[in-house]
């Protein structure tokens, strides 16, 4: 096996976009991860001539083997790093080599399989994404870790898997569906599937409009297919729809609001977008991009996607890490395809166990928020209650709710995790007691309240919240009793189990707290809070 590393110099990238652009039919893909490479700094590549990819060889056995063209199995992996080469390949030892290169690791940028398919080389790429514009933050939120070993060196890459389909064994459903299942098999331990995978599973459940085509669904598949072929890697599909031709009519529902809850919750979201004809075109969202600017015409009850510019995408015809713009025109976007103008579905593939949408435990949160607003008054007016500074943050959060510049922000997490979480951030010893208490399902879904000025600061560690509410993903139809944990500026109001009657109904509790103060939202991967 031949292994060679290559400095990206002219000649490097020269040699990189001839190897990519080999029996590449696409016009787009190889433009866009070149320029990506460049924008992350690839400075050197390390290719690796004959590598056995899982997938690739599974396609191999079950399509290309079967062909009188005879096809080879033997695939190119081609890594990306900041740093230089050069000195790796000077060590007077292999174990000096794979020390040496093991040092590397921090500058490592991710990979490329390329397969010797005709005219659909990518068979997969993980790469780190691109920084974004200026005047722009990125949150990379759909994201594994993904373990190479090459000349006795472990490296790793944490981001979301890109194929390019091959319109042999899957179209771009399947190239959609089998990124979201490699992303719960390696971030959660789900199942292993394959692209030949994803469309026997879709089959299982396809209308007969796939037959049109050979291999049967090959090239396209319906949203049943789609949902039958999510549901082998351990998912609940849940699916929004817009209605009419052309943009689509959401009667209500905002689609960069669902996209940011759930991308937000570390859920890949699968994005229908509007094409001619029959058949139009599904990528996958991954992440965010905020603008810094402070967002003008705030809708009624607005969300953190209110601040949301673009969404990350991999686009099996495009590439990884592309900014789909929420608005039509934004310089920020990198696709021709924007939310507001052509998504016509959403498929958010739930874990085991969530049984009711983030929609619904975002409405609960705004109820509940509105009975503390009305309440407030009365609340200061309780004799001997001494709010302390709960009283001064009472007034400016209610204030800021009635002139509509309160934010929410809904996601998804596990209980234990929400709850370490808290008892770390700075709220009262008091409701850390309260906290501490209650117990919590598998998986709650979690309302942070902030407003337009705490959520607006440049600087991540400045940004506040005010209240959050806390409610039982694993309930359905049990109204506010989903609401477990409610906390604003001088309240508190919780429901357990009764030790009396543990089988019975929620016990409901209200606490009035003194001195409470702003705390920190949540960011992504820190749960101690470093930085704040």
């Amino acid at each position: 096996m031949a292994i060679t590393a290559v400095l990206l110099d002219a000649d490097g990238w020269a040699q990189l976009t001839n190897l990519l652009n080999q029996d590449q039919a696409n016009p787009y893909l190889t433009p866009n991860l070149i320029r990506q490479l460049r924008d992350v700094g690839a400075n050197s590549f390390l290719m690796e001539d004959e590598y056995i990819d899982r997938d690739f060889t599974d396609a191999f056995s079950s399509y290309y083997s079967r062909l009188f063209k005879r096809h080879s199995k033997i695939c190119k992996r081609i890594h990306f790093f900041k740093c230089s080469l050069a000195d790796i390949f000077n060590q007077p030892t292999t174990s000096q080599l794979a020390i040496a290169l093991h040092a590397c690791g921090p500058h490592y940028i991710g990979y490329i399989v390329l397969r010797p398919v005709h005219q659909a080389p990518i068979a997969s790429a993980i790469l780190q994404p691109p920084p974004p514009p200026v005047g722009n933050e990125q949150h990379s939120l759909v994201k594994g870790r993904y373990y190479v070993h090459v000349l006795g060196a472990e490296l790793f890459i944490e981001a979301l898997p890109m194929t390019q389909q091959d319109q042999r064994i899957g179209a771009c459903a399947q190239a959609a569906i089998w990124s979201a299942a490699r992303h719960f098999h390696v971030r959660h331990r789900g199942a292993w599937v394959s692209m030949v995978g994803v469309t026997d599973a879709a089959m299982a459940q396809e209308v007969f409009t796939v037959s049109s085509t050979l291999p049967n669904g090959s090239e396209f598949l319906s949203l049943s297919g789609m949902v039958s072929a999510l549901r082998i890697s351990g998912r609940k599909p849940l699916i929004y729809m817009g209605t009419g031709p052309g943009q689509a009519n959401w009667q209500g529902i905002r689609p960069a609001d669902v996209i940011n809850r759930y991308v937000d919750s570390g859920i890949p979201v699968i994005v229908g977008l509007g094409g001619e004809g029959s058949i139009g075109h599904a990528v996958i969202a991954s992440g965010q991009v905020f603008s810094q600017q402070v967002p003008q015409n705030l809708p009624p009850r607005p969300t953190r996607a209110a601040f949301c510019s673009a969404f990350y995408i991999n686009d099996d015809q495009r590439g990884p890490n592309l900014r789909m713009a929420v608005v039509a025109g934004d310089a920020v976007g990198e696709t021709p395809y924007t939310v507001e103008q052509n998504v016509q579905f959403l498929i958010i593939p739930l874990p085991d166990k969530v049984f009711l949408p983030a929609e619904k435990a975002e409405l609960f949160a705004w109820d509940l928020l509105g009975k503390y607003v009305a309440t407030w008054q009365d609340v200061k007016a309780i004799p001997g209650v001494q709010l302390g500074t709960s009283e001064e943050l009472g007034d400016e959060f209610v204030l800021c709710h009635d002139t509509g510049t309160v934010v929410a922000r809904t996601y998804l997490t596990y209980g234990w995790k929400y709850k370490h979480r808290m008892l770390r951030n700075r709220l009262t010893n008091a409701t850390h007691e309260l906290l501490n208490e209650t117990d919590l399902p598998r998986y709650v879904w979690v309302t942070e309240f902030g407003t337009i000025a705490s959520f607006s600061p440049a600087q991540l560690y400045d940004r506040r919240i005010f209240a959050h509410c806390v409610v039982d993903a694993t309930a359905k139809n049990m109204g506010e009793d989903s609401c477990l944990f409610f906390h604003a500026p001088g309240m508190a109001v919780r429901r357990i189990h009764s030790d009396s009657d543990p089988y019975g109904p929620y016990v409901q509790s209200t606490h009035i707290l003194a001195d409470d103060r702003s705390y920190y939202p949540k960011l992504r991967g820190n749960v101690d809070f470093a930085g704040y």
